[in-house]
């Protein structure tokens, strides 16, 4: 199987790529201090009856909060993949070749 060659990004994709791992990043970091909150700081488990539903939501929340930050990776770069695909297909429309190196029989 050959090597598989891609594109390095544009200007836009770029600037979209590194705005997605920021806000993935800020996602990751809620998480951790959602997992890392201790439901003894919100009072006494044996007087407050919703002590326990904390321990459920914090747990689900941060699981939500990972899910997100990988949701956004995976969004950026499907629309990303198809962007290229995209001026992939209007380059090879423009000079009707498809793009890259021909078949050595081509040559």
């Amino acid at each position: 199987m050959p090597p598989l060659v891609t594109l390095p990004p544009s200007d836009a994709d770029a600037r979209r790529i590194k705005r997605s791992r920021a806000l993935s990043f800020v996602f990751l970091l809620l998480a951790a201090v959602v997992f890392s909150l201790r439901p003894e700081v919100f009072g006494d488990p044996q007087s407050q009856p919703a002590h326990a539903l904390l321990h459920v939501w914090r747990i689900v929340l941060g699981i939500v909060l990972g899910l997100a930050a990988l949701g956004v990776q995976v969004v950026v770069g499907v629309r990303w993949r198809a962007g290229l695909r995209r001026r992939a297909d209007d380059t090879a429309d423009d000079d009707g070749e498809a793009p890259g190196n021909r078949a050595p029989g081509d040559r």
